[in-house]
């Protein structure tokens, strides 16, 4: 719809409304202005999807993944990973995070966690069959 088109029907609306007399203008019958203007829908709010919770052995099915394998399944499609859901990953397993962060550098700081402790774990039993 064009400016001066919505001025017209402004107008129109004016003229209707000084017709009829002093009241209160009731929120409920708003819907049934917008008829009055052809050409114009109501604007739909998107329905917020709920966020996908994150599964609760995700820490168990990423500890024998390797640091490839996890950043794979961390960006892959199938999973859609949100940014809040890595966010919440990272906390349980005990890395600090920022909300600034963008979802491949927590898929980053994820995979390098795992990768670390996974080093960890190959250096403690190195020195435990030393002993």
């Amino acid at each position: 719809m064009k400016t001066h088109e919505f001025a017209r029907h402004l107008e129109q609306l004016a003229r209707l409304l000084r017709q009829l007399p002093n009241t209160e203008l009731d929120p409920k019958h708003a819907p049934d202005l917008q008829g009055l203007f052809p050409g114009m829908t109501p604007a739909k709010r998107d329905a917020a999807k709920p966020p996908r919770p994150l599964p609760k052995d995700i820490e168990d099915r990423l500890a024998p993944m390797s640091p490839a394998e996890i950043e794979a399944f961390l960006l892959s499609e199938d999973e859609a990973f949100t940014i809040a859901n890595l966010s919440e990953l990272a906390e349980r397993i005990g890395l600090t995070s920022s909300k600034r962060q963008s979802k491949s550098a927590l898929v980053n700081m994820i995979t390098r966690h795992y990768e670390a402790s996974k080093m960890h774990s190959i250096m403690r039993g190195a020195r435990s069959n030393e002993a």
